[in-house]
């Protein structure tokens, strides 16, 4: 979800973005939303592929040159890495997390926010009000996934 636009359209003196972002951080929101996301991904079926892709670059970069095995770790360990960030592996496992797109996740993230605003404007229960879920559906992230070819193509998380 984005918290720019929770900003722009539900906020009367927020200062700024910025703010609602370290207030969220702050809450201990964003660190218990992030664990929650690593641990779904690692108990399902797509982290087998997720490392499989990566091992996949890791070996082709190893067999295209030779020299790297001679290299130090630190160096072996930084070639690698940039190789994979070559790649949109992170984006795409990040875009097809389905809890990303259910509605419960969404709003909760949409009613953390609402809690931190009026908590930063000193109002109770700013925003207190349910969320539809064509409410949700609108609110929902979008993620630009980059293409082998160049090109980026922006997706609706549902």
């Amino acid at each position: 979800m984005c918290a720019l636009s929770l900003y722009t359209c539900n906020s009367m003196s927020t200062t700024s973005p910025k703010q609602l972002v370290d207030e969220f951080k702050k809450s201990g929101e964003f660190d218990r939303l992030r664990r929650e996301l690593l641990s779904q991904f690692q108990h399902s079926d797509r982290i087998t592929a997720f490392k499989s892709r990566i091992e996949d670059i890791a070996r082709q970069r190893l067999a295209s040159d030779p020299k790297l095995i001679h290299m130090s770790h630190d160096t072996v360990h930084r070639e690698l890495m940039g190789e994979i960030d070559r790649y949109p592996i992170v984006e795409r496992a990040v875009a097809e997390a389905p809890l990303l797109s259910e509605a419960d996740f969404v709003a909760n993230i949409h009613t953390s926010v609402q809690r931190i605003l009026g908590e930063i404007n000193g109002r109770e229960n700013a925003g207190s009000d349910d969320l539809t879920k064509e409410d949700v559906c609108e609110l929902a992230p979008k993620a630009k996934l980059p293409l082998p070819n160049g090109d980026v193509t922006e997706t609706q998380l549902r």
